[in-house]
């Protein structure tokens, strides 16, 4: 009885961190309800290219889902549903091998045209306006597979940016 009302209340209890990893503090940071340190750690997950750190949060996948499904009854932490959804998408995406991480790009408004192309991800191509003369435009070329992509700012509560592949030549 205790124990289901505790789960209730607080989530089912999250399985135990590999001690001493690289990703511990950013899983441990994921997993304790806390809005500051989870969106934080998010956000330094979304932006890693670092590939010892991607593999030993690949590693630990099962803490992140868990993580992920503790904040699954209570709609004041859809924010953090987006960012954990994206971060499961991310290390998902880099377990599987499943190509260049640019892929990710259309997966997250936060990727922004200037900290990439600063970060040597992406060349920058041409820049111009959006249809309908709503926000600015940046096209790129990623640096790893050379995929080309068109990234629109855009405006709601916050600036966003949305990402579109080029066509192939």
């Amino acid at each position: 009885m205790i124990g289901s009302l505790f789960e209730r209340l607080f989530g089912t209890p999250l399985p135990p961190l590999q001690e001493g990893r690289p990703g511990t503090a950013l899983l441990r940071a994921l997993g304790s309800g806390d809005y500051g340190l989870l969106r934080t750690a998010a956000a330094t997950i979304a932006l890693t290219r670092d590939a010892s750190l991607l593999d030993d949060l690949a590693l630990q996948l099962p803490y992140v889902e868990a993580a992920r499904a503790r904040y699954n009854t209570d709609p004041k932490w859809i924010r953090e549903h987006y960012e954990l959804d994206f971060v499961l998408l991310k290390l998902r995406h880099w377990r599987d091998h499943d190509g260049c991480l640019c892929q990710l790009y259309p997966h997250w408004m936060h990727y922004e045209p200037g900290r990439e192309i600063a970060s040597g991800h992406v060349m920058p191509i041409a820049t111009g306006v959006a249809e309908g003369g709503w926000g600015g435009t940046q096209d790129a070329t990623c640096t790893v597979c050379g995929r080309g992509w068109r990234c629109t700012d855009r405006e709601y509560h916050a600036p966003w940016w949305e990402w579109s592949a080029l066509p192939q030549p």
